[in-house]
């Protein structure tokens, strides 16, 4: 009688959102939580916010509208029962650690503990302008704001002076939610992973930092199937539709990333990644349900990636009606081909 021996069973493939409006960003009324509960109906795992300033404006006909991360995390928490929440990233040097102590310790126990702690520096100097933070102080208040936090959700008081305080709420998540560190240095990726923290990396890096980061990360002993991998992501039907569709939004998106000057910073982007055929070709999982599966699985071959983090509103550019039609293919069609194939591999090497 012949049997299959299953040796190993493979990390469960978890499939993300990612955007300033958790990758829903193509609306930015209540309808944002209408999609978040079909995100959550089609078993989509996390929705992934960031924190970003000054993007959007009500004269602007396309492109992504941001909300603040930490209420707008309150409110799809509020519309949802099983879909995680996580940041994708606070920049810590523009938050009171007092105060985000007790801002995600209360997301934490209003959720039931479906909460993730996702963080960066944040060295945009537009934000520390206005914020009125030294740029020269962005890596001391990182690391005090972090240090502080954690301490703060454990189950001591926290000394002020000649004073000491318990800071409240304390998380549902033990020891505390889940830290997660966005970043586009390997020094940044290596204590990430000393420090048993996740890496989160960045949908909008290329492929290159992409690599070198995750290099970085697990070399200093971090598994990269927990970490959430961001790459743009489009499914239609087929291929050729998949380009049709999807160009327009392309061409869009790279100009207004141009704009933005990412390729002067180190370990982002080089210009050439903006250009819209090779931004198409290096920068996103697009095509049929069976192409955009084979993508996905090429970086679980590569890298160890079992936690695909879509960046599905592209800025906000791709229209409302794409945009949930491909939600809806990813889950129900490429996800079970992706978890097929991931299962079929581990008993084969059985």
């Amino acid at each position: 009688m012949n049997a299959t021996y299953r040796v190993a069973v493979p990390p469960r493939f978890k499939l993300g959102l990612s955007g300033c409006g958790g990758g829903l960003e193509s609306v930015s009324t209540s309808q944002l939580l209408d999609l978040a509960e079909k995100a959550e109906a089609l078993g989509y795992d996390a929705l992934w916010i960031n924190e970003e300033h000054f993007q959007g404006s009500v004269v602007e006909v396309e492109g992504r509208r941001c909300h603040s991360p930490i209420v707008l995390a309150s409110a799809i928490l509020s519309r949802t029962k099983t879909l995680r929440v996580g940041f994708s990233v606070l920049l810590l040097a523009l938050h009171h650690p007092v105060r985000l102590a007790e801002e995600i310790a209360t997301l934490d126990v209003l959720s039931n503990g479906r909460v993730d702690f996702g963080i960066s520096r944040g060295g945009n100097g537009r934000y520390l302008e206005v914020y009125g933070v030294e740029p020269e102080s962005v890596a001391q208040r990182f690391q005090h704001t972090l240090e502080f936090v954690l301490r703060a959700w454990g189950d001591d008081k926290v000394s002020f002076g000649g004073n000491a305080y318990s800071i409240e709420p304390k998380p549902i998540q033990k020891p505390h939610p889940p830290v997660f560190i966005g970043t586009y240095t390997d020094e940044t990726a290596g204590w990430t992973a000393q420090q048993g923290h996740g890496l989160i990396c960045h949908g909008i890096t290329s492929m290159e930092n992409q690599r070198r980061l995750m290099k970085a990360f697990v070399e200093a002993g971090g598994d990269p199937a927990t970490a959430p991998f961001g790459r743009f992501v489009y499914v239609a039907e087929s291929d050729e539709l998949a380009r049709k569709e999807l160009w327009p939004t392309v061409e869009k998106l790279t100009e207004r990333l141009r704009g933005f000057r990412l390729f002067d910073r180190s370990g982002v982007l080089q210009e050439r990644d903006l250009e819209p055929e090779t931004f198409y070709n290096e920068m996103v999982i697009a095509g049929g349900p069976a192409t955009c599966a084979e993508k996905i699985l090429d970086l679980n071959r590569e890298l160890g990636v079992c936690y695909l983090n879509a960046l599905s509103a592209f800025f906000g550019f791709l229209p409302l009606p794409l945009l949930e039609k491909s939600l809806e293919l990813l889950a129900r069609e490429v996800r079970p081909l992706v978890e097929k194939r991931l299962m079929a591999g581990v008993e084969r090497s059985s």
